[in-house]
Formats: structure tokens, sequence, C-alpha cells
């Protein structure tokens, strides 16, 4: 006796066609963004220590971040080191040191860190600075510095690990954070 094989229903054939194309499409995509997103968020451009007027960290004050501040302000290519940290952390360690100035950005976004750079070179004569944040902040950083600081930013990575989970959100929020600094521009409004 042979049995029976049951084969679809014709409706159900083109529901999977759709949803494969569906996924394939997704897929795609996905890869897209991923591509698209190494040259700004994974490899950004970068540039080489300079002499400057001062070394600003944007924050999180992050170990990397701090390190790479230190080093190169041991190195002599500035004298103090500007420190983006809340008025909760004021009481941070490096706060205290007498090359190491901290102060809390208005607003608390990348665009308050370049308003206090704008502010204190206005005050004490810059016109370079050292800006470090995470590799994958570079970008945005360079973009905002460039258009509200009012020096000449020499933009520099540090080198934070990130897993996928971390990667794919800090996609996100450096995107958002790009259409944010197009609409608000330097002026936007403060809190």
């Amino acid at each position: 006796m042979l049995e029976e094989v049951e084969t679809p229903a014709p409706a159900t054939r083109p529901r999977q066609r759709a949803l494969m194309r569906w996924v394939a499409a997704a897929v795609s995509a996905i890869v897209i963004v991923a591509l698209a997103g190494l040259p700004v968020y994974v490899f950004p451009r970068t540039d080489r220590p300079e002499k400057a007027d001062a070394i600003v960290v944007l924050g999180p004050a992050t170990t990397q971040r701090m390190a790479l501040g230190t080093r190169l302000m041991r190195e002599g290519y500035a004298s103090h080191l500007y420190v983006s940290a809340p008025k909760n952390m004021r009481m941070y360690d490096p706060c205290f040191n007498a090359d190491t100035s901290c102060f809390s950005p208005e607003p608390t976004t990348t665009r308050g860190e370049a308003r206090f750079t704008l502010d204190e070179a206005r005050v004490n004569g810059w016109s370079r600075v050292i800006v470090i944040t995470g590799g994958f902040h570079v970008s945005r950083a360079r973009f905002i510095f460039d258009r509200c600081s009012g020096v000449d930013p020499i933009m520099l990575g540090a080198d934070e690990p990130r897993n996928a989970y971390g990667w794919v959100y800090q996609y996100a929020y450096q995107t958002a954070g790009f259409v944010k600094a197009v609409i608000v521009g330097c002026a936007g409004p403060t809190p």
C-alpha cells in the first residue's frame, strides 16, 4: 500500500516565497547598513596627535579615554586635561589633579561639550584642541565640533571593546545622534 504524501495547499507556496523574499531583503538591508557604517563607526578617520592648547575628554570618561588623555598630556601635547563629567561625578579622583579640570556640559551631550570648548576657547585663546572619545563616536563628534566648537579639533578615538550587541546599539545611537545634530544644529535649545 502506498502512502499518500501531502503537498502544501497552492496558496501556501506564494506566501512562503513572499516570506523568503522579505527575509532576504531584511538580511540584505542589515548587511548594507553594517558595511556602510564600517568607515563611520568601526574605522573612523582619526587624526595624529599634535601640540594643542588643551585636551578634552568627552563623556563618559572611560578608563581607555582617560588613559589616552593622560598619556598625551604627559607626552607634552597639551598642558591641561578637561574631562566631561556629570555633576554626580564631581568627586571623581582625576577632577582633583592640578593639571585636570572636570566640567558638566549643558546640555549633557556632545553639543554641550562643544559649547564648553567654544566658551573656553574664547576665554583662553585656544585655536586647537585634542578631543578624545570612543572610536565609534569619532565621526559624529568631529561633525559637531567642526561646526560648534570654534576650534580646530584633533579627533582621537580610544579603543573601547564592544560585543555584537554593543555595536548594534552604537550604530543605532550614533546614527540617531547624527540626525539630531543636523536638525538641532549648534544653537539648539538648552535644558
